[in-house]
């Protein structure tokens, strides 16, 4: 599945569109995005950081479309998550790379990992899992 056919099936969640974040590459087995800062995401509005919160939920949309491109027709449902914060997310675009580890007929894994200007120097990492319906 292409990247614009994916960002049309992503414009049309609502959750998504408050997110505000468009998937940049895609493959079988991986999937990243950025996402673009706005006040709405910010959860220390005297330093101006991400809520742990949106930046869970980015990480998620990005593993869910890493499982499931074709998340519009039967989306993958998360059974669990553990994200670790790394350091705060401040103002500007985030970016997050959703790895499958595991895909069977019934259950898939995914690693994410979320930065913002270096890579090296992550926002956050999780590990979550969905259920394949």
């Amino acid at each position: 599945m292409d990247v614009q056919t994916v960002n049309a099936n992503v414009s049309r969640v609502p959750f998504f569109r408050f997110l505000n974040f468009e998937v940049r590459s895609l493959d079988s087995l991986h999937a990243e995005a950025e996402m673009t800062f706005d006040d709405r995401h910010i959860g220390n509005p005297i330093m101006e950081y991400y809520h742990g919160g949106i930046i869970a939920s980015f990480m998620e949309a990005t593993a869910a479309i890493a499982v499931q491109p074709d998340f519009a027709d039967v989306p993958a449902k998360p059974i669990n998550l553990t994200v670790d914060y790394l350091r705060p997310g401040v103002k500007g675009p985030l970016f997050a790379r959703a790895n499958v580890t595991r895909k069977g007929k019934r259950m898939a894994s995914v690693s994410v990992l979320s930065w913002q200007t270096d890579r090296e120097k992550a926002v956050a990492e999780g590990l979550y899992h969905f259920l394949l319906v």
